[in-house]
């Protein structure tokens, strides 16, 4: 929010059509942050944690929904993030479901193997100008996440984790959202060194 009201009415004692064009600028630029969830000073405060998380399960697909009662800005994102058979979410998959706080999942019941997989899921929120809400909503608890598990027949060995926003690329950095910095650096593939000459 910019803050002009000291030196505003200076330039408008000296140039009263300056001041108002300055004033209508300041408002304009004030608004359209607000709108946006973010602050000309810096980072905005996350929202506050949501109050819980519903997981339904079926044969091939989940149902997952996000009861958030908290007063709330209008530019809030919800994020999803589930774990196959990591209750630890070391590296989690994420969804950003945008302002819904639903969606339904098409999930493998089995790895590629035909292994039975245990899903496990938790949500946070985050505006565009703040940190990720740090503490997560889980299905079941943060140190006992209840697993869900699907009763269908679908195979599909999944791949790792890519993260989400500006966290690391390795997916290993869960709970980041949209990211706490707002550029991250390139990044680049470590090469093996080069064969010694003979």
């Amino acid at each position: 929010m910019i803050d002009g009201s000291q030196f505003l009415k200076l330039i408008k004692n000296k140039d009263p059509h300056l001041g108002m064009l300055l004033e209508g600028w300041f408002d304009q630029i004030n608004t359209a942050f607000n709108h946006l969830g973010m602050d000309t000073r810096g980072k905005n405060s996350p929202p506050s944690p949501i109050a819980s998380l519903n997981v339904a399960a079926g044969s091939d697909h989940v149902h997952v929904t996000i009861n958030d009662t908290a007063p709330l800005n209008k530019n809030v994102q919800y994020f999803l993030e589930w774990s196959a058979n990591d209750p630890s979410f070391a590296q989690p998959h994420v969804e950003h479901l945008g302002a819904s706080r639903g969606k339904v999942l098409p999930l493998p019941a089995k790895t590629g193997g035909g292994v039975t997989q245990n899903y496990y899921f938790r949500a946070y929120s985050q505006y565009l100008g703040s940190d990720a809400q740090p503490k997560q909503a889980y299905w079941g608890t943060k140190y006992a996440p209840t697993a869900v598990t699907l009763t269908g027949s679908s195979q599909l060995t999944l791949l790792p984790s890519q993260g989400s926003g500006t966290a690391r690329s390795d997916g290993t950095q869960g709970g980041a959202g949209l990211g706490s910095v707002t550029q991250r650096p390139l990044v680049t593939q470590k090469r093996a060194p080069a064969p010694a000459v003979r």
